[in-house]
C-alpha cells in the first residue's frame, strides 16, 4: 500500500474521494480523525485564532450560542 505522505494529492481530490464513500464510512472517518490527539490540539488552535480575527469576546455558551445566532 503507498504511503499517503509520499503521493501529491490535493484538497480537491481528497473532498471528492470522500464524498463517494457512503453515510456510514463518512461517520467512522470524521471519528477516527477527531480521535487523534493532533486534532483536538489544531481544533483548539484554530478556534483562538478565529476568536482573535473576528474580535469575538469570552461568553458562556449560551452567550455565544446567541452572537452566533445573531450574526447568521
Amino acid at each position: 500500500m503507498t504511503k499517503l505522505k509520499e503521493v501529491d494529492i490535493n484538497y480537491e481530490q481528497i473532498v471528492e474521494l470522500v464524498r463517494q464513500l457512503e453515510f456510514e464510512k463518512k461517520m467512522a472517518l470524521i471519528r477516527d480523525i477527531i480521535r487523534e490527539k493532533s486534532y483536538k490540539e489544531n481544533f483548539y488552535l484554530y478556534t483562538e485564532a478565529l476568536t482573535k480575527k473576528y474580535n469575538i469576546p469570552e461568553m458562556s455558551e449560551e452567550e455565544l450560542d446567541i452572537f452566533l445566532h445573531e450574526r447568521n
